[in-house]
């Protein structure tokens, strides 16, 4: 009986024993898991702000794009505006080079009937001396 009473003892020290493993693992257990909680919460905190950082640097480059688009359409009518420009001075160019060509010719021609009339009136004033000798 002795016997039993001291496996009985023995048994309950080492039922307690496993209770208090059991019970220490289980809070080892907990704590690692909280642990392992928090590790992802801070993941995934620091994954939110990273999105919204990145978020943000697209609204920006859109931004910057739309600025860029807004600038190249306007230098493109600019250049349009001044490649009329251009062809417009280019006519008029065109234009007074024709008038100044058709005055040079009209000036000499002027010239030509000048001398022929200078040229005439001599021939007249010395047929005029001729005939008066």
């Amino acid at each position: 009986m002795q016997e039993e009473v001291t496996r009985r003892e023995v048994v309950a020290v080492d039922a307690e024993q496993q209770k208090q493993n059991i019970q220490q693992e289980l809070m080892q257990l907990r704590q690692n898991s909280d642990h392992q909680i928090k590790s992802k919460v801070k993941l995934i905190e620091e994954a939110e702000y990273n999105r919204k950082k990145v978020e943000e640097e697209i609204r920006l480059i859109r931004l910057q794009l739309e600025s860029t688009e807004k600038q190249r359409e306007s230098a493109e009518t600019e250049l349009q505006e001044l490649r009329a420009r251009a062809e417009d001075a280019e006519r008029q160019k065109r234009q007074a080079q024709e008038e100044a060509e058709r005055l040079r010719r009209q000036v000499k021609e002027e010239s030509q009937k000048k001398r022929e009339a200078e040229e005439e009136l001599k021939r007249k004033v010395q047929a005029e001396r001729e005939a008066a000798r």
